[in-house]
């Protein structure tokens, strides 16, 4: 049986995929199992699918919530970990991550993600990006990247390992909400849930996102803002949102930067809509019930049986 489970799904880049995809053949040992799951493109030309991968298709019109949650249910590995077509993995990257696992109690581990422009087959080049690990503690429920890796909340979509186990009994990745967000609602999540991450920090892995965010600048922050709102009333929550006054006044200071704006004009108003309270509340006591075992086995991972719906690590 294997250790890791590696999903990528296959965005629209079909050169960006390819160069993942060899990258973790060369650098795969024999307990890591590669997963690629598609919307009907992938046309599997090189024959993976059987000895070197499983190959999963899912409907034309499936979300990347949804592409993931079908991959996770389908993995074998006691370990999940995300890969964006485009990311190149150094040697050796889960070494330590898995080691994290093996030795400490943790749920969750947060790799470093560098961006880089171009992608070259077979090649591992960081340049001189800075790196960020997760999205920082210190301005939740806001949305702000970090470089400090002790100072995380919850680590990106493409720098993560989660145990299979937790990640099915949160209810995977949020299927209600924009592809944009899931890591971030993850991240909240995670802070709520007050599950164990750790960091590390020695592995950097290079990743060209395919795909330009579907969100403008206006639907991402009136989004944040939503989720925010519903997380802060989560009971036992410790998340507080910032006084709409303050807010306010921060939108007038970005106002000679249209973008900025627009975000901030967006929170102010997600905060007031109250529309994803019930689901992410019903979400997260699902959650709580079946990690502390009150639910023994969880459903599909995305999909609620309710009503319609940190400790740190070194």
């Amino acid at each position: 049986m294997p250790r890791l489970s590696l999903l990528v799904p296959f965005v629209r880049d079909p050169q960006a995929l390819e160069a993942t995809l060899l990258n973790v053949l060369e650098l795969r040992s024999s307990d890591t199992e590669l997963l690629i799951v598609h919307r009907g493109q992938y046309e599997d030309p090189y024959g993976l699918d059987g000895d070197e991968a499983v190959v999963i298709e899912t409907a034309v019109n499936a979300t990347l919530a949804e592409q993931l949650n079908v991959a996770a249910r389908r993995a074998a590995g006691e370990i999940v970990q995300v890969l964006l077509p485009g990311t190149l993995l150094p040697s050796e990257w889960a070494d330590g991550a898995l080691e994290a696992f093996e030795e400490s109690d943790v749920d969750v581990v947060s790799l470093g993600i560098t961006s880089h422009g171009s992608i070259q087959a077979g090649g591992f080049g960081v340049g001189d990006q800075q790196t960020v690990f997760g999205y920082e503690a210190q301005v939740l429920p806001q949305r702000r990247m970090t470089s400090d890796p002790v100072s995380i909340a919850g680590p990106l979509l493409a720098g993560t390992m989660i145990r299979r186990t937790t990640l099915l009994s949160i209810g995977g990745w949020n299927e209600k909400i924009a592809s944009d967000l899931i890591d971030f609602e993850l991240c909240l999540m995670t802070s709520v849930l007050n599950l164990n991450i750790g960091v590390v920090a020695d592995v950097q892995l290079a990743c060209q996102e395919p795909t330009a965010h579907a969100l403008s600048p206006y639907e991402s922050g009136k989004a944040i803002g939503m989720l925010a709102s519903a997380y802060s009333l989560v009971e036992g929550s410790k998340l507080t949102v910032e006084p709409l006054g303050r807010r306010l006044g921060a939108l007038a200071t970005g106002l000679m930067n249209p973008k900025l704006a627009a975000e901030r004009l967006g929170w102010v108003l997600g905060v007031r809509d109250r529309s994803l309270v019930r689901f992410i509340a019903e979400r997260v006591e699902l959650a709580r019930a079946r990690l502390s075992g009150l639910v023994l086995q969880a459903p599909e991972a995305g999909r609620s049986n309710l009503p319609d719906a940190s400790r740190r690590a070194a």
